[in-house]
């Protein structure tokens, strides 16, 4: 059964705050010097490594830094939700983001901004133990294997495990850049030297026209060079503070707008969610965003989408959506959904800040991406499923299901449909 909490245990919070600053750096680390994470998920750490790999074959390289905000918003906040076995917490703060894109000889893209950084967090539930049976990649060397495994030792490696360790894990991430920071009173200064420049110029050439016809005569030149003078600071003073409002006003409007892209959907995501959970007890909404939103990372950042296990597509990727090297999430919403004999298809549309790279530039553009995802759910959720790591219920061995359809061991069809959600179109 589904359950949702606010941690009021401080130590829990003092827990989750370490998790997500630990993350944060981590994540900064992969972007700049290449260390995986060690929180990450390995389905986390699959994503990471497509959109590296996807980089590397445009000629591009990516760096983002994630440090403490200029202007705190608030501390870190989390919200849990969990089945019998696993709780996921979402865990989020404010953070300055900084991106730079550079292709092989020069710095094509830059941007520096306030925003946060969000991530989803897995521990086994208090009292619970998950089955020895239950799927994982080794932490140390990322072979599919599953917990029972990993905590007698890794049969590739021989490292061992004990739970602590396999937990918690980073099973998602969401980086959000919010833009310049609105009504920063730190630049008022800027925007009144603007103004003020503007009007002593207005001043200056006004003066030199006088001169020049010869209407200013010397007596009158001290005069009107400090009534100019001071003509000119008042009034910029003035517009430059109304030209910061204005301008900042815009702006929130503008996030504002942004940020409630896909509000038309609503209705039709509760009516969808109220009837998955009716259906399947286990259903969580949170987790059906996140898992979502990962598949939609694995489509945009693999070279071949439709290489992927979790790609069963009839059409071809468009090539809009093959510009994509990196994306800001926003929002998102269902389209339509049918439920016939136990199989579930939804179409989604996501809204989202994507940077395309096209003729060699790097475009920031707001994008609407529409995917259909489709699911057998005869079976509960599983929130600790991973699409790295799976276990073949033919001959139970474990294997990578994100690289190979059928099981290495046995030769079975591994029927990804009925334990995760599959991709069967994408657009834009």
């Amino acid at each position: 059964m589904e359950e949702y909490g606010l941690s009021n245990n401080r130590s829990d919070n003092k827990e989750m705050k370490q998790h997500y600053h630990r993350f944060a750096k981590q994540l900064s680390d992969w972007y700049s010097k290449g260390n995986t994470p060690e929180l990450a998920s390995q389905d986390t750490r699959f994503t990471l490594e497509l959109q590296k790999q996807k980089l590397q074959s445009l000629g591009l390289s990516m760096e983002i830094q994630i440090r403490k905000p200029d202007v705190s918003n608030g501390g870190v906040g989390s919200l849990s939700y969990g089945d019998s076995v696993f709780v996921n917490s979402i865990i989020g703060g404010s953070k300055h983001i900084t991106t730079n894109i550079r292709n092989s000889q020069n710095e094509i893209y830059n941007s520096d901004a306030e925003g946060g950084l969000t991530i989803v967090i897995q521990n086994p539930k208090n009292g619970s133990v998950p089955s020895p049976d239950t799927a994982m990649s080794c932490p140390n060397c990322g072979a599919p294997s599953t917990l029972g495994k990993l905590e007698s030792g890794c049969e590739f490696c021989n490292t061992k495990f004990l739970m602590d360790e396999l937990y918690p894990k980073v099973m998602h991430f969401f980086i959000q850049e919010d833009g310049k920071q609105l009504f920063d009173t730190r630049e008022i200064k800027k925007y009144i030297l603007g103004c003020t420049a503007f009007f002593l110029a207005i001043f200056i050439l006004s003066t030199l026209f006088k001169a020049f016809t010869g209407t200013l005569n010397d007596p009158r030149l001290w005069s009107e060079s400090v009534s100019g003078i001071l003509g000119s600071i008042i009034p910029g003073a003035m517009f430059g503070v109304v030209a910061w409002f204005i301008v900042n006003s815009i702006g929130s409007v503008k996030l504002m707008g942004k940020n409630a892209r896909g509000g038309s959907k609503m209705m039709k995501s509760l009516i969808f969610c109220n009837k998955m959970h009716t259906l399947d007890p286990t259903f969580s909404t949170e987790y059906f965003r996140d898992k979502s939103m990962s598949l939609l990372k694995l489509m945009l950042y693999s070279q071949n989408p439709q290489e992927l296990t979790i790609c069963h597509c009839d059409k071809p990727i468009p090539e809009k959506l093959r510009e994509i090297v990196d994306i800001t999430y926003h929002n998102s919403g269902v389209n339509k959904y049918s439920i016939k004999d136990g199989v579930c298809d939804v179409s989604l549309t996501f809204y989202t800040d994507s940077l395309h790279y096209r003729s060699g530039k790097i475009f920031r553009e707001s994008d609407k991406i529409r995917m259909s995802l489709r699911k057998v759910i005869k079976k509960p959720t599983d929130l600790g499923f991973s699409v790295m790591a799976v276990t073949c219920p033919s001959c139970s061995a474990s294997f990578d299901a994100a690289k190979n359809k059928d099981c290495p061991f046995c030769g079975n069809a591994y029927p990804l449909e009925e334990n995760e959600w599959v991709v069967t179109d994408i657009s834009i």
